[in-house]
């Protein structure tokens, strides 16, 4: 499988920037783009502009492995573009492990850097994704602003 590290080049300029780089028409472009994403139709647009000043965007290819099942979580993800599959397996070298199920656009995962459970799954692109990524400590302020 491919590595993060074989990533293709980010196609929004304001993707090449980390949230603290981003002008407020960066922002403004990602809450725009946010908006029409099903994962984020009913939040808040409070909530949606802080999403925007602290998410990070990637753009994988094909076989690009997000995380593995048993690695602690360290980031959230919703999905832009692309899918990704679901992946389990019953032995540590993952090497059977079965697509249970594939993520598709508007899909968000991560929950579990609430409690920094291990994550249950692998992930991996199944296709050319782009994500929008939260790292935990962002995701937790976020999550108590929500609730």
């Amino acid at each position: 499988m491919a590595s993060r590290s074989q990533q293709k080049e980010e196609i929004d300029p304001s993707a090449h920037l980390s949230p603290l780089e981003r002008s407020s028409e960066d922002v403004d472009i990602i809450f725009t783009r946010l908006k029409e994403v099903k994962a984020f139709e009913k939040f808040h647009p409070n909530l949606l502009q802080q999403i925007c000043l602290c998410g990070y965007y990637e753009n994988l290819e094909k076989g690009i492995t997000l995380f593995r099942q048993g690695d602690i979580g360290t980031n959230w993800y919703a999905v832009l573009t692309g899918s990704l599959d679901v992946k389990v397996s019953d032995t540590s070298n993952h090497q059977d492990a079965v697509t249970i199920c594939t993520l598709g656009i508007g899909t968000a995962f991560g929950e579990s850097i609430l409690d920094n459970t291990p994550r249950h799954a692998t992930i991996v692109t199944r296709e050319h994704s782009e994500l929008l990524r939260i790292e935990q400590k962002d995701f937790k302020a976020l999550w108590e602003i929500a609730n």
